[in-house]
């Protein structure tokens, strides 16, 4: 192993040492653990999707998938879980992001993982 792969060892390991690291894993967890936020979060996901679909194709019963969508949303944000799972993810994301910019800056190149396109569609 030479110096370079050693010291993002390290990087990573100082990474998963941050307090956004541990927190995010920990609600992570508990997510997991929790089939009833689970089905609330795919559930308020699915809403908002035929939501936009039935505004992009002008299709009726748009006002019941609305009113379908903000009680979906009211359990939402009651939902400690689902909260804490997505702030701790923010902020580890949060945490990601300065770390590459830094790193962008440091070295004048963008540092930015780039995704391999399987065809047409990703």
């Amino acid at each position: 192993m030479n110096n370079l792969d050693q010291k993002i060892k390290d990087f990573i390991l100082a990474i998963r040492e941050t307090k956004e690291f541990n927190d995010y894993q920990k609600a992570e967890e508990i997510y997991k653990k929790d089939k009833d936020a689970q089905s609330l979060l795919k559930d308020f996901q699915l809403a908002q999707q035929n939501l936009v679909i039935l505004k992009q194709g002008n299709f009726s019963g748009q006002e019941e998938q609305r009113e379908k969508v903000e009680a979906l949303q009211k359990e939402f944000d009651k939902n400690e879980v689902i909260r804490d799972w997505i702030e701790t993810r923010k902020k580890f994301q949060d945490l990601v992001d300065r770390l590459t910019a830094n790193i962008s800056s440091d070295i004048n190149f963008p540092f930015t993982f780039i995704q391999k396109s399987k065809g047409c569609c990703g």
